[in-house]
């Protein structure tokens, strides 16, 4: 892809790689290999408090540990879904904000032309492919591909000036579009410019070409460098000993674990983790004062294949044991598939998370789309979570969302969300605005309805001594 280079840094010359694709266009080839579903968003939408949320606004929410979050206005609904009740039993006091961080997803950086060297085998594996999916006619603008990293660097200026500043800010897969090094290099150099530590998750194509295919399959046709799973999470390895500093969760980097291990996956491989993002604060007599929060990340691409997401019945079990040695901590799942899109585990991991009260929400991507969604257990008055959606920032509307976590004080909880769009100035904005533009173009909409996008999600506090 043709990168430019604003202000003061610039990008390595591989970006420019150029290869023959046969006499198949991008757009086809694209299509042929089923990208996920594309979003388009109307940039209208008002977040709480009637602040709008534009390519010249940013988002401003009450500083972290106040006491009193600001009322919810009649244009922040308030969703009750899951039945939380107040608890008459429950200490009276003021609500608290425990925790705040950003949600990116598919940001899909794209090498914007690129070949394979001819090869018959190579068109028979397509066409074979095609008829498997059956053919679409799914296609992006070019000036999106352009402009993509533009896009990503006024993300990563607007989530840097949020104020009160961000605890961290999770990727929810897809970094890549193709699913090459190059590409990873790209996401990677933007991405750590974050003020704040940032994890990642493996998406589908973050390991399969374009998403679907094994890398293998490919690169007996091309001198492109293809990831698979193992590289992907390896790239994330910091280097630098800025790079270091700023994750701050020892052996983690980006959230994979480089620990050495005791049987099982090296150092490096495993796609999934968890992390404490809050410890919790005990009270004289041993009970807590306040929870603690703990990110259960999970790795649902397949390394075989596929864009649709599974769940292997090891990971399962290491979820369980986590939440079950984690009592006194909130649970928030991250993936990258929704469990919608999970074909193989979706509904085991349902009903795990459903199982243990302490688990509130569930923050993916991949269908390109705000949507959020409750999760009700029906055996059990009030519990549940919910399923938080962000749509892409390679397709319109080219959004990320900022979460909220607080103790209401009175025995329930919330999460807000709130939507937001780049800000930047100068020829970055432009560029982004420009691509933002293109992408309003499309007829594919990943807007959601206004209950998607800011809103405040209400959930039953668990007691978890």
């Amino acid at each position: 892809m043709t990168f430019f280079n604003i202000f003061d840094r610039s990008f390595p010359s591989v970006f420019s790689l150029r290869v023959n694709l046969m006499d198949l266009k991008r757009r086809q080839f694209l299509a042929w290999l089923g990208l996920a579903a594309l979003g388009s968003f109307n940039l209208g939408n008002l977040g709480c408090g009637g602040k709008g949320f534009s390519a010249g606004s940013l988002l401003q929410a009450p500083a972290q540990g106040s006491a009193s979050p600001p009322p919810s206005p009649s244009n922040c609904p308030m969703k009750n879904n899951l039945g939380a009740r107040p608890r008459l039993d429950s200490a009276t006091g003021s609500p608290k904000r425990l925790l705040q961080f950003g949600h990116l997803s598919d940001v899909h950086i794209t090498l914007e032309q690129f070949t394979f060297t001819g090869h018959p085998e190579l068109e028979t594996l397509l066409d074979g492919f095609g008829e498997q999916i059956g053919f679409g006619g799914l296609d992006r603008p070019e000036i999106q591909e352009r402009f993509d990293v533009d896009n990503l660097r006024a993300m990563v200026k607007t989530l840097n000036a949020a104020e009160p500043p961000l605890d961290f800010v999770v990727n929810t897969g897809d970094a890549v579009d193709i699913g090459t090094i190059p590409e990873l290099v790209g996401f990677l150099s933007e991405m750590n410019q974050l003020d704040c530590p940032w994890f990642q998750v493996v998406g589908n194509h973050d390991c399969l070409g374009m998403g679907n295919i094994p890398p293998a399959l490919l690169e007996n046709f091309t001198d492109l460098d293809f990831l698979n799973k193992q590289e992907f999470i390896q790239k994330h390895y910091p280097t630098k000993a800025h790079d270091r500093s700023r994750t701050a969760f020892g052996s983690q980097a980006k959230g994979f674990d480089f620990s050495p291990a005791s049987g099982g996956d090296p150092p490096g491989v495993r796609g999934y983790y968890a992390f404490t993002a809050v410890p919790p604060i005990s009270g004289g007599n041993g009970r807590l004062v306040q929870p603690g929060i703990r990110f259960y990340v999970l790795e649902t691409s397949r390394a075989a294949g596929k864009a649709l997401g599974h769940v292997e019945k090891d990971q399962l079990r290491w979820l369980k044991k986590e939440l079950e040695g984690h009592p006194g901590f909130l649970a928030v799942v991250v993936s990258h598939h929704p469990i919608g899109r999970i074909e193989e585990g979706g509904e085991e991991l349902k009903n795990l998370m459903l199982a243990y009260p302490q688990v509130i929400a569930l923050v993916c991507g991949h269908n390109h789309k705000h949507h959020i969604q409750a999760f009700k257990n029906p055996r059990k008055p009030g519990a549940g979570f919910w399923q938080i959606q962000t749509s892409s920032l390679i397709d319109y509307p080219q959004q990320g969302r900022i979460l909220e976590i607080y103790d209401r004080g009175n025995g329930t909880g919330a999460i807000r969300t709130f939507v937001f769009n780049q800000q930047a100035g100068g020829q970055l904005g432009k560029n982004a605005r420009a691509s933002y533009r293109s992408a309003a173009r499309e007829p594919f909409d990943g807007s959601g309805t206004a209950q998607d996008r800011n809103v405040e999600l209400l959930f039953q506090m668990p007691v978890l001594n």
